[in-house]
């Protein structure tokens, strides 16, 4: 622990309990939504046997396999920490637990102190009374719970007391045995550390995305059985290396993002491509007539490798804000580069906007289905391995299949799926060279699924 991290203190207060029911927790900042859905569990005395959800400016964070029918537009809350939202003291949320009963809780960010060295965080601090029995019909359901069992002569007595178990105090409230529940919550995953973990106070469990999580165990055994040679396919990818290269840069040198876009200022842009593989020059070239870089956004490799990094949570920072290595980015560093390259591919599919691939983010967003990214994975998973196919029958049977407009099908296919798979060395591209413009350009001619893209789009679901 060091006292370099800030600690929020919060007070978890369940709506509409008279007397108030409420607890005082001490959480470090970079505490994901999900931990801090466990804390509250074991801090009030639920027993997590239903859904949940937090509200945040009006946005929702829980499981998005709750919403089913994504009409509540649910953002992973595994993907999300304290520190990223901006609060300030006085800042109230909202934590609503069993939809049927209908359990809602506001969470007052009452301070924001420095962390402190010789306590193990979370911890509770303080609270009153006890939490109500799961199941017992929200807080209008408790009121004529404890009536009832108030009341010796009443007709349902032996019954309620029977069902919550013999006895209820309502008054009670455990200290040490909530902060003794607490001390049971780990980020790491516990028990014997896998051989993808890396040798750091977390595992990779705050990293790779929870979608894959449930495959962990399939992923060490295919990193077990690789050969020198398929490590080395890995190890010598563009992508990652460069990625390497960027939070290297942001470990050693003090980059302060943009004021309007929170990108990287020039000097840190060419000092970082500079390294890059293969190093990207500051000027480039349309029609005959040479432009110098201006912004990230005009270097594409750096500004894929920034958005990974970031959504990834390798990296924090933002407008006027400096940009850092998170401790998920030091374990990602220390980390066996199949497994590096697997979190930035999983990411890629699950967490980032395919859309940035348009000029920083600008293009005819309009043209990209929800369930574009589902259709390219099954398209891709359809190709033979190291067999060439022409590039225009996958793209227009994926036009098809993923109900994309014509007018942008092509350009949509080759940018958003043939680029990035050819970064993550899924396929092998071949190109050819058209003047029919007047002018050279390079076309995608074909590509070809290699054996190490087989195995990654295995572990996407």
């Amino acid at each position: 622990m060091t006292t370099s991290k800030l600690v929020y203190q919060l007070k978890v207060t369940l709506d509409d309990s008279k007397p108030p029911i409420w607890r005082r927790l001490l959480v470090l900042e970079d505490t994901s939504l999900f931990t801090l859905h466990k804390i509250i569990q074991r801090a009030m005395g639920w027993q997590d046997y239903h859904l949940h959800m937090f509200t945040i400016a009006g946005q929702i964070y829980g499981d998005p396999a709750d919403d089913e029918t994504g009409d509540l537009g649910t953002k992973n809350e595994k993907r999300f920490r304290l520190n990223q939202f901006g609060f300030r003291e006085k800042v109230k949320f909202s934590y609503e637990y069993d939809f049927g009963d209908g359990w809602d809780h506001t969470i007052l960010i009452e301070k924001i102190l420095p962390a402190d060295a010789s306590v193990r965080y979370p911890v509770c601090i303080t609270g009153k009374h006890a939490c109500p029995p799961e199941d017992v019909g929200g807080v209008w359901g408790y009121d004529s719970f404890l009536e009832t069992i108030s009341n010796p002569d009443d007709p349902e007595y032996d019954e309620k007391l029977e069902w919550i178990g013999g006895e209820f105090d309502p008054e009670e409230f455990d200290l040490d045995g909530i902060n003794q529940a607490l001390q049971r919550i780990k980020p790491t995953r516990g028990g014997k550390k896998s051989k993808l973990e890396p040798e750091s106070e977390e595992s990779l469990e705050d990293v790779i995305p929870p979608e894959a999580l449930a495959q962990i165990e399939k992923l060490a055994a295919w990193f077990q059985q690789l050969t020198r040679d398929q490590l080395d396919i890995f190890e010598n990818l563009s992508l990652r290396k460069n990625v390497l290269v960027f939070l290297d840069y942001l470990s050693k040198n003090k980059v302060v993002g943009t004021q309007a876009t929170g990108n990287l200022p020039l000097k840190a842009i060419q000092e970082i491509v500079a390294n890059f593989t293969p190093p990207i020059s500051m000027e480039y070239t349309i029609g005959g007539q040479t432009f110098k870089v201006r912004s990230e956004d005009e270097v594409w490799p750096l500004f894929f490798v920034h958005h990974l990094a970031f959504h990834s949570f390798l990296v924090e920072g933002g407008q006027a804000k400096t940009w850092k290595v998170t401790q998920a980015g030091q374990n990602f560093i220390q980390s066996p580069a199949p497994v590096q390259v697997f979190l930035l591919f999983a990411l890629w599919w699950t967490d980032v906007d395919w859309m940035i691939v348009f000029s920083g983010g600008y293009g005819p967003s309009d043209d990209l289905p929800k369930d574009f990214p589902l259709a390219s994975l099954a398209c891709l998973q359809e190709l033979p391995v190291g067999e060439k196919v022409d590039f225009e029958p996958f793209a227009n049977h994926l036009i098809e299949k993923g109900r994309l407009k014509r007018d942008f099908g092509s350009i949509l296919v080759s940018r958003t799926v043939v680029d990035v798979m050819q970064m993550f060395g899924v396929l092998d591209c071949e190109y050819v060279t058209d003047n029919s413009n007047g002018y050279e350009v390079k076309k995608l001619k074909s590509i070809c699924l290699t054996p190490s893209g087989k195995q990654l789009l295995a572990f996407i679901k």
